[in-house]
């Protein structure tokens, strides 16, 4: 055995390499997600995660109802306001003004734990290191006309801030222009102290329902009740967990289905090449049995050492970079990668299926009799295979063309394990670079075609009907408001939005085609993704509420728009005032400059800010690109190696004659070359829509519900992919060509006698 390995390297290390990549990304995905669940839950266990929060203009006395009612086991009231940091350049901090920390506990990096009687902050830890804050160090708020100056007391995680982002504009934080903080209660005004909402505590998890019926029905003031683990911060964190479980099949998958095509072709070229020996084994009276174990103990040493490097690094290094990376999304406090028991079993499996498919490659050798194997094999080819290179279309054909279509016919599964070889490397291309198109045009689509104007005005939540109205007469007419509704269906309520839109061309509706469309007047539309959630189709009637009204409505869905990052109901103002309800809008949209924070206005975003926030979450997506570019081309470099290898050891013979009849060496090499480039010809128009197709299935199947991005791929793309993938094997097959000048004529041409 270890002798055939040391003479049949180059064809082992093919097989070692694929089934090590292959147990490397399914072990170093698996590792990083189950990293990512354990890590969270513990935190969330540790620091005392709410189960649930009730949102209202809330005091005391609220909280004090909310721990009496059954099953709550206690209750803690917050308010959120978001503030300027007024002494740093454009930066955003959501305030938390606390009275006590019993319930989403802190995780203090740095300082001192909260005091409900000490003035000063406890600020985000990531806000901190990505603004080069530190313990000590002051900063300077102006919130609803109260000014502050505190002292950051304390550097600080809490498990509902694992995932945040300052609006619906964002896909992932911005952790140096955005972060949280929490004060002391006891720092604001008598007549600011009132809670926007308050954490419950449930005494059991089955419970959680009940609660939020009784909260919803009971407690006066409370507006809506909302799972905690629904909301964005833990429901983008367990996003991305279950992103990963959708796409970690494939491309592990890819590498060990082309490792046992390897196995297939490898093992069968040297059984052919030992039938010889076989055979003097069978008359010597070694059994089919022992023989058999000897070529599969070939394949058990590669498949438990591919698996068991790929384990180790996996769960080391690859496990730890993807980790590293989500975490710069993500506020855990403690994380690391998990192995789970699904991998030994993976790794288990692929073991046993390397080991069997080499049994039927052996088996129908090792079955004949010895007299039958000792006879010099013929090549297996039908002659109606061959039929065709009789013809007087092939006769005129080139020498090298006829020479290579009789090879592939004699080799079919070799040639089809190098076509399914490198189009695993076109789809790697084509995934890689979609990806990176993909976020391209979603971020065109969202700041570009959706979005149409520089400036967005977030409106002061105590601004009067008067202060909004000269707002718009000074800045812009174009408005919008967006609801909190729950919907109920199959007598399920869930919660929503409504975009009652009255923006004008400043934020435009797409249609199926991403195409600026109108919004009918007589009923509300829909996105696409959320009528396919929810089976909802054009006609229907939907049941909605506001959150904290009581009256419900019924409206006909008349239409459906696609939207990359919000699935909602839209209507339009007129429908809306229909139902006999008034407009205010929540924001206003302009492209006029805007200076200093107007009165009546909560915020303002500026467009630009947001579309460089979005290229930074591009740039640290580029890694992944890289990587999966990377590995497309080690996957094609070596199957057209393998691919090659076994060309030349099964051509020995034929090139040999052909170097005596008088064939150059580079002659020989143009015939190898141009049969290399076919297969990767054809797999390059293989490749291309099953590496879409692929790159689809991610997009549909892996991101979020929230998310709809329609899949792009540029012709840049597909032109790139396929000359890399053309040259790849190019380079690889001239590379290959060497050995031509070193075939022993004399060994190869005496070797059949």
């Amino acid at each position: 055995m270890l002798r055939d390995m040391r003479k049949n390297f180059s064809q082992f290390i093919t097989i070692f390499l694929m089934l090590f990549i292959g147990m490397m990304a399914y072990s170093g995905i698996k590792a990083y997600m189950t990293g990512m669940e354990v890590s969270a839950d513990k935190y969330y266990a540790d620091n005392n995660l709410q189960d649930l929060d009730a949102f209202g203009k809330l005091n005391d006395d609220t909280v004090a109802d909310i721990k009496k009612t059954e099953h709550v086991q206690n209750a803690e009231g917050k308010l959120t306001v978001l503030a300027e940091v007024k002494n740093l350049d454009s930066r955003d901090l959501q305030l938390n003004f606390i009275k006590s920390n019993n319930i989403s506990k802190f995780h203090v990096v740095d300082g001192e734990a909260f005091d409900n009687n000490k003035s000063g902050i406890w600020l985000d830890e990531y806000f901190a290191r990505n603004n080069d804050l530190k313990v000590g160090d002051t900063l300077k708020f102006d919130t609803n006309g109260v000014k502050l100056e505190e002292k950051i007391v304390g550097l600080i995680y809490t498990p509902d801030h694992v995932g945040y982002v300052k609006d619906d504009t964002e896909i992932f934080p911005t952790h140096d222009k955005y972060g949280y903080a929490y004060i002391s209660q006891n720092e604001l005004p008598e007549a600011m102290r009132f809670y926007s909402s308050v954490m419950v505590d449930v005494e059991n998890e089955d419970d959680r329902s009940a609660v939020k019926t009784a909260l919803t029905d009971n407690i006066d003031g409370v507006v809506s009740v909302v799972y905690t683990k629904d909301q964005y911060s833990a429901a983008s964190y367990q996003g991305e967990i279950d992103e990963g479980k959708t796409y970690v099949g494939i491309f592990s998958g890819l590498f060990i289905a082309i490792a046992l095509l390897c196995v297939v072709t490898t093992m069968a070229r040297i059984v052919r090449k030992d039938c010889m020996q076989i055979g003097a084994m069978k008359a010597l009276g070694f059994t089919d049995g022992r023989i058999a174990w000897h070529y599969i103990s070939y394949a058990l040493l590669l498949a438990i050492l591919g698996t068991s490097v790929g384990l180790l690094l996996g769960y080391f290094w690859f496990g730890n970079f993807f980790l590293d990376m989500q975490m710069t999304y993500f506020e855990v406090a403690e994380y690391h990668t998990v192995t789970s028991w699904d991998v030994w079993l993976v790794m288990a499996l692929v073991i046993v299926a390397t080991c069997f498919t080499c049994y039927l490659v052996v088996r129908s050798y090792v079955r004949q009799p010895a007299a039958e194997i000792l006879r010099v094999e013929r090549p297996k080819v039908k002659s109606r295979n061959l039929r065709f290179t009789t013809s007087k279309f092939f006769s005129k054909m080139s020498f090298s063309t006829r020479w290579n279509i009789r090879d592939i016919i004699r080799n079919k599964a070799r040639t089809i394990a190098g076509v399914v070889g490198v189009v695993g490397c076109m789809l790697l291309l084509v995934c890689g670079f979609g990806i990176k198109d993909t976020m391209n045009n979603y971020l065109e689509t969202e700041l570009s075609v959706i979005n149409n104007y520089k400036y967005r005005l977030n409106i002061a939540e105590d601004a009067t009907p008067k202060r909004i109205n000269e707002l718009m007469d000074e800045y812009s007419h174009n408005s919008s408001k967006t609801l909190a509704v729950e919907v109920k269906k199959d007598g399920e309520l869930k919660l929503n939005s409504i975009l009652i839109n009255d923006s004008g061309d400043a934020v435009r509706t797409l249609d199926k085609d991403w195409k600026p469309m109108d919004i009918p007047e007589d009923g509300v539309i829909i996105t696409q993704k959320l009528a396919e959630n929810e089976g909802l189709k054009l006609g229907d009637e939907i049941e909605w509420h506001v959150m904290g009204e009581k009256e419900y409505y019924r409206t006909k869905i008349v239409g459906m728009n696609r939207d990359p990052q919000n699935q909602n109901i839209t209507m339009t103002r007129k429908f809306y005032e229909s139902l006999g309800r008034e407009y205010l809008p929540d924001s206003i949209y302009t492209d006029d400059e805007v200076g200093d924070l107007p009165k009546g206005v909560a915020s303002i975003q500026n467009i630009d800010a947001i579309r460089d926030g979005m290229n930074m979450m591009l740039d640290t997506m580029m890694s992944m690109v890289v990587l999966l570019v990377v590995f497309a081309a080690l996957l094609g470099a070596i199957i057209v190696y393998n691919m090659g290898v076994l060309s030349f050891t099964e051509k020995d013979y034929q090139f040999s004659t052909l170097k005596v009849l008088g064939f150059s060496d580079r002659k020989i090499g143009r015939v190898f070359i141009q049969q290399n480039l076919w297969v990767a010809i054809v797999a390059i128009i293989i490749g291309l829509p099953v590496g879409y197709a692929v790159t689809d299935f991610i997009f549909k199947e892996a991101i979020e519900d929230s998310y709809d991005f329609g899949v792009f791929v540029t012709l840049s793309t597909c032109l790139i992919s396929a000359l890399g993938t053309f040259l790849v094997s190019f380079i690889v097959s001239s590379w290959l060509t060497r050995r031509v000048a070193k075939i022993d004529m004399v060994k190869s041409l005496k070797a059949n006698e």
